[in-house]
C-alpha cells in the first residue's frame, strides 16, 4: 500500500490514506466514509445557523441590524465593535440576556456647559437634542430664550448652552420707575436693553455685573462734578495777650485787624440733579489779612459790698426801664452799660472802674444813687420819672 499521499477531510479529524488498491471493496469503504463526512458537516453548520440572533441596535437614535451568536448585551456591543462609557445609558443593561429579534437603546453621554440667567454649571445628560436636554434638566416646558434651536444635535465631545429666563423687576432712572419684564441676565444688559448708557460717573445699584433675578429693584443714580471758582473772606486771624491790670474775664481789642480775600477752586458732586458733596481742591490767596490783637484781663475780681440806701426812690423800676433789669446790659453801640445804663466816663466820674456793665449789682445802685444826689433824676431822661413811682 502506498502512504505517501495524505488528505484531510475538511469537518473530520481523521487522518485518511488514499490507497492504489481499486478493489471494489476499497471503492465502497471510501465511499461510505464520505458520505458519513458529508452528514458531519451538515449537522454541524445547521447548529450554527440555529444560533444565530438578529439584534436591533439603536444608538443615539440611529438603528442598524447585528447578526450575533452572542448571547448577552455585552457580547451584541462587542460584536458590533461598539464601545460604551460609564456615562452612556444603555437599555437593557449590559449583562442581561439578548434573543432574537430584541432591541439594544444606547443613549451616549455629553458633557454640556449650561448657564442660566448668568450662573454657569456643568452637567451630563444623554439627551441627542438640545430640547432633550432641556427635558432633563426640567426646563423643558418653561418660557425661555436659548442660545441654540431646541432641535439642534449635541456634540459627543460637548457643547455650551444659554439659557435666559423671564424676570420681572423694578427700575428707576432718570425721574422715572417702571416694572418691566426682561429675560437679561446682568443689570448691564437690562440697562442695554432699555437704552440706558452710564458714563463713568454713574452709579447703579445693585453693580452693572451683578445677575439679576426676578423681583429685584435697580436703581440709577446720574453723577455730575462740576468745578466752581470763587473769590472768598479770609477773616483776620486773632492773637491774645494778657494784662494783668484788667479783671478776669474782660477783655480789649489793641489792634483791629482787616480780613483779607482768596481765590478758591470748590468741587461740588451732582446726584440726580442735587449737590450731595463739595470739596477745596484749592486755594490761592489774593489779599493777606492783618492780625487783630485783644487784650485779656487776668487780674482777679474782688467782689465788694456797697450799701445800697435806697432813699424812698424805686431803683428796681429805674433799672428794669433802662436795662430789663439786667447789670451785664450793654446797648447795641457799645456806650451804656449796666443797670442804669451808665456811660464810662460817667462811671468813671461817679468812682468806678473798668466798665459798669462789670461791675456787681450792689455797686451799680450805689454809684446810680451818687449820680442822683448829683445831678438828680435828669440824668435818666426817658426813665428818670420811674424812681418817684
Amino acid at each position: 500500500m502506498d502512504r505517501s499521499r495524505i488528505t484531510v477531510l475538511p469537518g473530520s479529524s481523521e487522518v485518511w490514506s488514499r490507497v492504489q488498491d481499486r478493489s471494489p471493496r476499497a471503492k465502497k469503504v471510501a465511499t461510505g466514509i464520505k458520505i458519513a463526512s458529508v452528514a458531519a458537516l451538515l449537522v454541524g453548520g445547521g447548529a450554527w445557523v440555529a444560533t444565530d440572533r438578529a439584534v436591533t441596535l439603536r444608538v443615539d437614535g440611529e438603528q442598524q441590524t447585528v447578526h450575533t451568536h452572542a448571547d448577552d448585551v455585552r457580547g451584541v456591543l462587542a460584536a458590533a465593535d461598539v464601545k460604551v462609557g460609564d456615562r452612556d445609558e444603555v437599555v437593557p443593561a449590559l449583562d442581561s440576556e439578548v434573543r432574537r429579534g430584541d432591541t439594544i437603546e444606547i443613549d451616549r453621554a455629553r458633557k454640556l456647559k449650561v448657564t442660566v440667567d448668568g450662573a454657569t454649571r456643568e452637567v451630563w445628560v444623554t439627551a441627542p437634542t438640545v430640547d432633550e436636554a432641556l427635558d432633563e434638566l426640567s426646563m423643558g416646558r418653561r418660557d425661555i430664550k436659548l442660545s441654540a434651536s431646541r432641535h439642534s444635535r449635541l456634540p459627543l465631545d460637548g457643547a455650551v448652552l444659554s439659557v435666559r429666563t423671564p424676570k420681572q423687576v423694578t427700575l428707576t432712572a432718570d425721574g422715572r420707575t417702571t416694572t418691566a419684564t426682561t429675560y437679561a441676565s446682568t443689570v448691564d444688559e437690562l440697562l442695554d436693553e432699555r437704552g440706558l448708557a452710564l458714563d463713568g460717573d454713574d452709579k447703579s445699584t445693585p453693580a452693572v455685573a451683578s445677575v439679576l433675578a426676578s423681583g429685584q429693584k435697580i436703581v440709577v443714580q446720574r453723577i455730575a462734578t462740576k468745578s466752581v471758582t470763587q473769590t472768598v473772606t479770609v477773616p483776620s486771624p486773632v492773637t491774645s495777650r494778657s494784662d494783668s491790670s484788667m479783671t478776669s474775664g474782660t477783655k480789649r481789642v489793641v489792634t483791629r485787624g482787616r480780613s483779607g480775600s482768596a481765590r478758591q477752586v470748590v468741587r461740588y458732586v451732582y446726584t440726580d440733579g442735587k449737590v450731595t458733596s463739595k470739596e477745596v481742591i484749592s486755594k490761592t490767596v489774593v489779599t493777606a489779612p492783618t492780625t487783630t490783637v485783644v487784650m485779656k484781663g487776668t487780674k482777679k475780681k474782688v467782689t465788694k459790698s456797697y450799701p445800697t440806701s435806697g432813699n424812698g426812690l424805686n431803683w428796681a423800676a429805674l433799672a428794669k426801664c433802662e436795662s430789663g433789669g439786667n447789670p451785664s446790659a450793654v446797648s447795641p453801640g457799645g456806650t451804656y452799660h449796666g443797670l442804669y445804663q451808665f456811660s464810662v466816663g460817667t462811671w468813671t466820674r461817679m468812682g468806678g472802674s473798668g466798665l459798669p456793665s462789670q461791675a456787681s449789682a450792689s455797686e451799680q445802685t450805689m454809684r446810680a444813687q451818687m449820680l442822683y444826689s448829683a445831678s438828680g433824676a435828669g440824668q435818666w431822661p426817658v426813665c428818670g420819672s420811674r424812681l418817684f413811682s
